[in-house]
């Protein structure tokens, strides 16, 4: 029995059979990609931070975390860590648009890396659409001061707010894209650390009371309720040619302020101690100091006695962490573009 396939062509007042192989010709369909699923993506993060929370090894679990330091600039701790995933070397990523700011454009064969957006809320801007205006402005002859006001009425440059639903959308490492002959700018800033440190106080001053004095308990910091009780107080001991050291200070004791580790009463110390410190590792990371040794010593003492009480480091301390580093990232970033 023949296993030919043939259609009926009307010719005239006559069908004609004809074999359907021999009957015009091959057609190549393109395969659009479906874009990743939201739930996806959100289920291959916390995968990712349930296996980091059983790295017993603070040594190892630093190194793990420090794969995820660059981007938290820009992305949340769950979008960082896909983005990872999906490229491990990944240093700077921005979105097509956002690239074409800094005077880049994606090459032909680029590959995207799917990230998750919240929806519902309003969108954080980048720092190249907020290049682009500084830079527009002063052409303009506007002075900076006029210039800040502008950019903190018009963008958005630090939380929006807390998202429950996502979409999913591509961005591009920098290796994906080529400079735009006469229109490529830097993609990142250096900054000293005076200025940061400097920086990193003027942003803690807008939300609690910072003091810079000698302290007697054998530390080099702490947070404490203020004097009224409403608010948080910050002490560092800042000594004379160690910017180095308030700088960690100071970001050690802000993380405790901003994790609310005084109120949060179901948070064990050690716990709030180690969260802390991983998240000022994290930041120290992002702007290039090595806090390593000093983060793993801190950490290690802290963890071991949570867990002589029974407590140890969860997928959600490690998510606190990592989100508190990148919105004290942002600020900083924020500050220092709209300061310069």
């Amino acid at each position: 029995m023949s296993s030919k396939k043939w259609i009926t062509k009307k010719d005239g007042n006559e069908n004609k059979h004809i074999n359907i192989e021999s009957y015009g010709t091959t057609r190549e369909v393109a395969i659009k990609k479906l874009p990743v699923k939201p739930g996806v993506l959100e289920k291959q993060a916390w995968s990712m931070l349930d296996n980091m929370a059983k790295i017993t090894n603070v040594d190892q679990l630093l190194l793990q975390m420090n794969k995820y330091s660059g981007t938290l600039g820009d992305y949340s701790g769950f979008n960082s860590m896909l983005i990872g995933f999906q490229d491990p070397n990944a240093t700077i990523v921005r979105s097509k648009n956002e690239w074409s700011y800094f005077g880049r454009t994606l090459k032909e064969d680029a590959r995207g890396l799917s990230v998750l957006y919240p929806l519902g809320i309003p969108r954080k801007d980048m720092p190249g659409k907020v290049k682009a205006l500084i830079e527009k402005k002063r052409e303009e002859g506007l002075d900076d001061e006029t210039i800040e006001k502008l950019v903190q009425d018009k963008f958005n440059l630090g939380s929006t707010g807390t998202a429950y639903t996502f979409g999913t959308g591509n961005v591009y490492d920098i290796s994906q894209t080529d400079p735009i002959p006469g229109k490529a700018k830097p993609v990142k800033d250096d900054v000293t650390t005076t200025q940061l440190y400097k920086t990193l106080k003027d942003i803690a001053r807008k939300h609690y009371t910072v003091k810079e004095e000698p302290i007697n308990i054998g530390a080099r910091g702490y947070t404490a309720h203020s004097g009224d009780g409403n608010g948080q107080e910050i002490v560092v001991m800042k000594i004379p040619g160690e910017d180095e050291n308030v700088l960690h200070t100071l970001i050690h004791e802000m993380s405790h302020a901003r994790l609310d580790h005084l109120n949060r009463k179901d948070i064990p110390y050690g716990i709030g101690e180690a969260e802390a410190e991983l998240s000022t590792y994290l930041v120290g990371q992002h702007f290039g100091y090595h806090f390593k040794d000093e983060s793993a010593a801190y950490m290690k003492g802290w963890l071991d006695n949570a867990k002589q009480e029974g407590h140890t480091l969860s997928n959600e301390n490690l998510d606190r962490a990592m989100n508190n580093a990148r919105h004290i990232i942002q600020d900083i970033n924020a500050q220092l573009e709209t300061g310069k």
